[in-house]
Parts: structure tokens; C-alpha cells; sequence
């Protein structure tokens, strides 16, 4: 599944959700790179204050806004954004935010408007490690013509060289360990990938 239909289903997901106005549990589990790949913006943003709720365009559930300044742009946008939307409720994946406040944040334009929710990126930067930063700049994108499987059960196979296996046990430990915290899922000189770091050239064998 390419990223463009991937984001097409999300958007689809959330206009059912307008129509049916259902309001279940968010659940999202994504690595950050795919929240960057399937964002049609991913910007570093100052919080300067929010807006009166509003209805949304589709149903009647409604979205609150926030004021922001546009420090940086990471994906994207060729306009300066300056207003962000998200559902007011966190069983529809809402999001709040603080004032004053820098954030890394990805979303998707939706009715004109950019709508940003808990399954994408909502880091504030000064928490961000070096290797995460690194990742926005320049690392994530270069991977998104790279698949990441999630793996629900061990042990977990890969169907092609393409793709990234996350959630296995023993990648998961490698991954997420203190030493080796950073990686993403890199595309290959050969067009196969693999968690690598360090522009590639350190890379884990699953």
C-alpha cells in the first residue's frame, strides 16, 4: 500500500467518523516515521493561544483551534500555516496543547483546514532527542518509499525486501534500546530496507 492511498484511508476513516458521528476509543499505534510519511505537513510550531470551538463541515462534531506561529517547515507546505484544528474530544484522537509552547507537529488538510490528532506527530521540540530531530530533518523522508509491518505476534516475517518489521521482539529490544534509540527504515542503494541510522550506513539485520 503506497502512502498516498494510505493517507486517502485515513481521511476516508475520519469523514466516516463525521458522517456516523461515533465517538470510540482512539487507538493508533505508529512508528513516528510513519507518521511523518503519511502527513501532509510536518512543521516545528510555536502555541501562541486557541480559538473558539467550531462545528466541523461533515456531521456536527465539533474541533477546536489553535493559533500558531510556523518556526519551520519539515513536509509539505508551501504557505505559512497559521491555524491548526484537532477534535475537541481524545476518544476521537483531540489533542491539547500548551500556550507558549514550541511542538513538532504533522497533519492533514482536511476541508481546507490543517487537522492534527494524536495518531500523528505531537512532540513538544525541547523533549526531542537528537536522533528524533535528525529523523524530521532528513532520515524519515528518505525512507518513505519503504514499508514498516507492524508485527502483532512472534515470530514475524517480512513478504518483502521492502519492508521494515516493527513490534518483533527481538528488532523492538535493538530499536528501542538506550544505545540504539534512532533508527528508521532506510532505503537502500539496492531498494531493499532496513533499520538503519547514521545515514544508512549502521543497520540492523532482522
Amino acid at each position: 500500500m503506497t502512502w498516498t492511498v494510505h493517507t486517502c484511508l485515513i481521511t476516508l476513516a475520519i469523514l466516516c467518523v463525521w458522517q456516523a458521528e461515533v465517538a470510540e476509543t482512539c487507538r493508533c499505534m505508529r512508528h513516528p516515521q510513519e507518521q511523518f510519511c503519511s502527513a501532509d505537513v510536518v512543521l516545528k510550531a510555536k502555541v501562541l493561544g486557541g480559538l473558539k470551538v467550531v462545528r466541523a463541515k461533515h456531521g456536527s462534531l465539533s474541533l477546536k483551534g489553535y493559533n500558531i506561529e510556523e518556526l519551520k517547515s519539515f513536509k509539505g507546505n508551501c504557505i505559512k500555516i497559521h491555524t491548526i484544528y484537532t477534535f475537541t474530544t481524545s476518544s476521537l484522537c483531540g489533542i491539547t496543547l500548551k500556550y507558549n509552547t514550541e511542538y513538532l507537529l504533522s497533519g492533514s488538510f482536511l476541508d481546507g483546514r490543517l487537522h492534527v490528532s494524536s495518531c500523528g506527530l505531537v512532540r513538544q521540540w525541547d523533549t526531542l532527542t537528537d536522533s528524533q530531530r535528525e529523523g524530521v530533518v532528513s532520515q524519515y523522508e528518505q525512507g518513505c518509499g519503504c514499508k514498516i509491518t507492524h508485527c502483532y505476534s512472534w515470530p514475524c516475517a517480512a513478504r518483502s525486501s521492502a519492508e521494515c518489521l516493527w513490534g518483533n521482539e527481538p528488532t523492538e529490544i535493538k530499536l528501542f534500546g538506550k544505545r540504539t534509540i534512532g533508527y528508521t527504515c532506510t532505503m537502500k542503494s539496492d531498494k531493499s530496507c532496513a533499520w538503519c541510522k547514521n545515514g544508512g550506513k549502521d543497520c540492523i539485520v532482522a
